[in-house]
């Protein structure tokens, strides 16, 4: 099903291949709904040992908050919660390897016109901004073994160095910091003069990937997939776009003319 909100900034926004990028989350936006995170993967794959398994779930006992908590009080969660399971993957020598195998075993799976789309946006030249709290090692690696990763796509999510640089590690980016990414030189070259965004997340917090500034020029499609019902009006409220029932990326590529 799919929700629109027929408002002058939809009205407004007409989207060719040369004024806009794409921002987007990955855990059930890139993937279905059902699939796992990207962190979880390393957990349920078995490969990095029982005492792995275990340390794993209690650093995620220690650091689940109740839904009634403060947005300062999850980011700050988070952000213990990523700098611990860094540290246990470096204990326990996780590598390209591990990486790999992994990635092969894993049950993360695509959303349906997944892989169309981002062919489409390598073929017109379109940046793909990935903007993850997961596991950049895992993003990557899983999208290189689907075909999907182009030099197109730039991922900002926590990323562990396996070469030993602890330093050069990121893992403090939550659900509830995403608006402060800074983008590389590389990228702002790449974006500048695009006057639109089309953002995509499955929580309303994902919105916030853009700038408040930049919202106005900005088309907000949200994949809503549990308690529809309950949950519609706050994705109404959020999203330009409402996505359900794991709605296809077909969707989304028919907002954009390719001419």
């Amino acid at each position: 099903m799919k929700y629109i909100n027929h408002n002058d900034k939809l009205n407004d926004i007409k989207l060719n291949k040369n004024n806009f990028y794409v921002v987007i989350d990955f855990d059930r936006t890139i993937t279905k709904a059902k699939s796992i995170s990207a962190w979880r993967v390393l957990y349920y794959s078995k490969l990095l040992g029982k005492e792995f398994e275990q340390k794993y779930a209690k650093i995620h006992d220690e650091t689940e908050l109740s839904k009634n908590e403060s947005n300062e009080a999850k980011q700050k969660a988070f952000e213990q919660r990523f700098i611990a399971y860094m540290d246990l993957l470096r204990e326990c020598h996780f590598n390209k390897n591990i990486l790999e195998k992994v990635v092969e075993k894993t049950d993360l799976t695509l959303r349906d016109g997944a892989k169309e789309f981002f062919r489409k946006m390598y073929e017109n030249n379109i940046p793909v901004i990935i903007i993850s709290s997961s596991i950049k090692n895992v993003i990557e690696e899983y999208l290189k073994q689907n075909h999907a990763y182009y030099d197109n796509i730039y991922i900002y999510a926590n990323y562990l160095d396996m070469n030993g640089k602890q330093e050069n590690d990121i893992t403090n980016v939550t659900p509830y910091n995403k608006d402060k990414i800074e983008f590389s030189r590389e990228l702002k070259e790449n974006i500048k003069g695009k006057k639109y965004v089309v953002l995509l997340g499955d929580i309303p917090d994902d919105v916030n990937m853009v700038s408040k500034e930049k919202l106005d020029h900005t088309i907000t499609i949200g994949f809503l997939e549990e308690n529809i019902e309950s949950n519609l009006e706050k994705y109404n409220k959020t999203f330009d776009i409402v996505l359900t029932n794991n709605a296809s990326f077909k969707e989304v590529l028919k907002l954009i003319d390719f001419n």
